[in-house]
């Protein structure tokens, strides 16, 4: 299996100022954070996938951990932006709690990869969206930096199933 090395952009993540922020921009945020399609679910999922896979695939396991750090960074970033802009930072969206029917509980190795591909696009479109939406340039910054990071999963996720032959 490649040796993964990099699992975050080297870029340092902006400071946050926030002044005056809308309501629109933490709500945005909040499904960002902890919506169905979240920073909550990837480091469940990962957490979940890398316990599963940790006997038979050790280093793909390893990598998954790897990943879910770099999650919890984003997650921690976006409940600060949260708590600045005078909102809450429950482990929530708009529209309801957080659950762990959220997590993909697949087991099969090549169904891990593929859906946390597709959660890693679905996330990078899940951020544009929030980006196009926010009025705040400090938040959109940290979207943007997070974005990178997102990207360099992306392609982890990409060669991981390109290794492992998943069609």
């Amino acid at each position: 299996m490649t040796d993964f090395q990099i699992f975050a952009s080297e870029l340092p993540y902006p400071d946050l100022k926030i002044y005056s922020v809308s309501r629109g921009d933490v709500l945005a945020l909040t499904d960002d954070y902890a919506g169905r399609d979240s920073e909550t679910t990837a480091i469940m999922q990962y957490a979940y996938q890398s316990y599963i896979l940790k006997e038979k695939y050790p280093d793909l396991a390893l990598v998954l951990e790897k990943i879910a750090v770099v999650e919890m960074k984003h997650h921690e970033l976006l409940a600060e932006a949260i708590v600045q802009s005078g909102g809450d930072p429950l482990i929530a969206g708009r529209h309801c709690f957080w659950s762990g029917s959220a997590v993909n509980y697949s087991q099969k190795v090549c169904d891990v990869l593929k859906a946390d591909l597709a959660g890693e696009l679905g996330a990078i479109e899940n951020y544009r969206r929030t980006v196009a939406s926010l009025s705040n340039k400090s938040i959109i910054a940290l979207i943007e930096r997070i974005i990178l990071d997102e990207e360099i999963h992306v392609r982890i996720f990409e060669k991981l199933i390109e290794e492992f032959s998943c069609e």
